[in-house]
């Protein structure tokens, strides 16, 4: 319980960051930066996290491409081509400075740390600079942003932290996250996906849209799994590295990168989702 009233003070803490976020988000380049600044947090948690962060060489570009990805999507309408255009320029220039740098130190850096501090800074960078993408739909940007991050990530963290804590018999993946159960992967899923509903019902009557209600249920559905897909994905990270958190700053969350590793995995998929048929008309 001492550890629930943590987390739950945390928790506050965190939703008022994300009201200021949202109100960043009606300025376009405060809300870019804002992303920007949130990259570069978690990719130096993973890196500090499995032992990089001395080596200035290796940080450097990853925060550097931390940076410029987001900031570089202020400028899709100018580029005639895929917004993600830019981010393939500026991933490729990453890609070949970081590779230069792990060769030149080749003695010294294991090519399977090297690889995890890539993998690690493409993720984080290019799945999660999705949400302005997201903010920047003409008509439903905000909903959706406000969707990716609070029904589908948080209402699937929380709540399948909480029925696990309740009700939770059945390890799910006891070698990668211990305290993960099935019964709070179900919990977490079907809160998701009633949480996505009371937001829609709401936005409905506030906006006055259609809603095709069966494709949203479907599509909360497939992002809370995802989510949990990311989150044991970054635990499997951390697993490898005998490590519990990312960081420590915030207090029953771990770091920045631990709170969110759902939602970096979710915001892509959603935005394909979206882009391919939408569910508000």
């Amino acid at each position: 319980m001492k550890n629930f009233a943590t987390r739950l003070m945390t928790s506050l803490l965190i939703l008022a960051i994300f009201s200021a976020m949202v109100a960043a988000s009606f300025f376009s380049y405060l809300f870019e930066l804002t992303i920007s600044f949130i990259s570069m947090m978690c990719i130096y948690e993973a890196v500090n996290a499995i032992g990089f962060s001395k080596s200035k060489r290796f940080l450097t570009p990853c925060l550097i491409y931390a940076f410029l990805v987001p900031l570089s999507l202020l400028f899709k309408e100018h580029v005639n081509k895929s917004p993600y255009y830019i981010i393939i320029l500026l991933t490729f220039l990453y890609l070949i400075s970081f590779m230069v740098m792990a060769m030149l130190n080749f003695d010294r850096i294991k090519f399977s740390d090297a690889s995890t501090v890539m993998f690690v800074s493409l993720v984080i960078t290019c799945f999660l600079s999705n949400i302005i993408l997201l903010r920047q739909c003409e008509k439903h940007g905000l909903f959706y942003m406000i969707l990716v991050i609070v029904c589908f990530s948080w209402a699937t963290d929380v709540f399948a932290y909480l029925t696990g804590m309740l009700l939770g018999k059945h390890r799910f993946a006891p070698n990668i996250s211990p305290k993960k159960t099935v019964e709070g992967c179900i919990g977490g899923t079907v809160a998701a996906i009633l949480v996505t509903l009371a937001a829609l019902l709401i936005y409905r009557s506030v906006s006055d849209v259609s809603v095709h209600m069966p494709l949203a249920i479907f599509y909360a559905l497939l992002c809370s799994v995802i989510g949990q897909i990311g989150d044991l994905s970054f635990s499997y990270i951390k697993r490898s590295y005998g490590i519990k958190d990312f960081g420590n700053l915030l207090p029953g969350h771990g770091g920045v990168l631990d709170r969110l590793d759902s939602l970096i995995f979710i915001t892509p998929f959603f935005y394909m989702l979206i882009t391919v048929k939408g569910f508000l008309i």
